[in-house]
């Protein structure tokens, strides 16, 4: 019976050496699949993480360049410590503001968050926008 035993060993053996190669496609066929989906998955979280995240703050950095830019002479100013200030002097690297009658200072132009001047400008002309489009629809009533 020994030699039976190891003729069936042999053939079981022989058997697997023919399969592994089918079983290791099987397996890296799930495998890549499984590959694909996380690459559809991470795909997904960038593209949601850009709209949501990373355009939003571009167009806010936008926003900012150009409210530095625009803002002259004369024009109302809110720093990030709080100061409202009055722009005197727009130079390359730094505005220098008026913090109260007859005290001039240096500031970074990054600290100014908000051109008050232009905001209320801006509210104004919305304003009359407004009010002229409504007169407009009276007057056709």
């Amino acid at each position: 019976m020994k030699p039976l035993n190891l003729y069936s060993r042999s053939i079981a053996a022989a058997a697997a050496l023919l399969t592994l190669p089918s079983l290791a496609l099987a397996q890296s066929a799930a495998a890549g699949g499984g590959l694909v989906q996380m690459l559809i998955m991470f795909g997904g979280i960038g593209i949601v993480m850009y709209l949501f995240m990373i355009r939003p703050q571009q167009r806010r950095a936008r926003e900012q360049r150009q409210m530095i830019e625009n803002s002259q002479a004369g024009d109302n100013l809110l720093l990030n410590s709080g100061f409202k200030v009055k722009l005197k002097h727009k130079d390359e690297r730094y505005f220098r503001v008026e913090l109260a009658e007859g005290v001039i200072a240096e500031v970074d132009p990054s600290a100014v968050t908000m051109n008050s001047t232009a905001m209320e400008n801006r509210a104004n002309e919305a304003a009359e926008r407004a009010a002229a489009k409504k007169g407009g629809r009276n007057r056709n009533n």
